[in-house]
């Protein structure tokens, strides 16, 4: 029986080398290598800031320069507009974490989007008397408009953190980089992150147009036409102004 103890030898042998080599790998490549990705990543600090922008009220311009202004409409009279504009930036700070010999992990540390209102402007027609019901009026209604707007900052924090939640899985699940691949990798994430945010910013702005539409609808303006009686400025003096 020689041969069949030469092949237990044989095996054993193989055995303790595969073993050998198993743990020798491990030893090198790191605790993030052996289970095979960077997690887990902890969420990174996230500082949104936003600039505000109160809304300032104009009333030196005509029904006429509002209808042109807001692009004309043969079927109503534009009385009163609201104007909103912002500009969104963004910064984000990883930190390289060794994690076995020249293998590399990346740590979101701070995530520093910036949001600027640069413009908030509230038109009244002139021909309106300050206090009138026609006034009142279309100064509420465009006060509507200013509490859509003024909900940008809400919607924005929600998604700030969506994208929070994304990051932090995507680099969760990253396999740790060669020291070289390290610029490269957080260079190519910032810019993926800052045109996600970007995209989200514009998703957000389609939406608060919508809401926008949502209370600039013929039925509405019949209504508010209405709402001072059926002889207002609505009807005659906003009316001859605009011819």
């Amino acid at each position: 029986m020689p041969v069949n103890r030469q092949y237990d030898r044989i095996s054993l042998s193989g055995l303790a080398t595969s073993l050998l080599l198993i743990c020798t790998a491990v030893l090198f490549s790191g605790p993030a290598s052996a289970q095979g990705s960077c997690g887990p990543i902890s969420a990174p600090q996230a500082i949104l800031e936003f600039n505000h922008k109160d809304p300032q009220l104009d009333r030196h311009r005509s029904v006429r320069w509002l209808n042109a202004r807001a692009g004309g409409s043969p079927s109503y009279l534009v009385a009163g507009l609201t104007e909103y504009e912002m500009r969104a930036s963004f910064d984000m700070r990883f930190e390289p974490r060794q994690v076995g010999f020249g293998r590399y992990c990346l740590d979101p540390v701070r995530v520093n989007p910036k949001v600027d209102v640069v413009k908030h402007l509230v038109y009244i027609a002139s021909e309106l008397n300050r206090g009138s019901c026609e006034y009142n009026v279309v100064y509420a209604h465009e006060g509507e408009h200013v509490k859509i707007n003024q909900g940008m900052e809400a919607d924005i924090r929600a998604a700030l953190d969506d994208l929070i939640a994304d990051v932090v899985r995507k680099v969760d699940a990253m396999f740790p980089l060669a020291a070289d691949n390290v610029p490269g990798a957080m260079k190519r994430l910032l810019s993926e992150y800052g045109r996600d945010f970007k995209r989200r910013i514009r998703d957000i702005d389609r939406n608060r147009r919508e809401h926008h539409r949502q209370i600039d609808t013929p039925a509405e303006y019949e209504k508010l036409s209405l709402a001072c009686g059926p002889n207002s400025a609505f009807q005659t003096v906003l009316q001859a102004a605009a011819r």
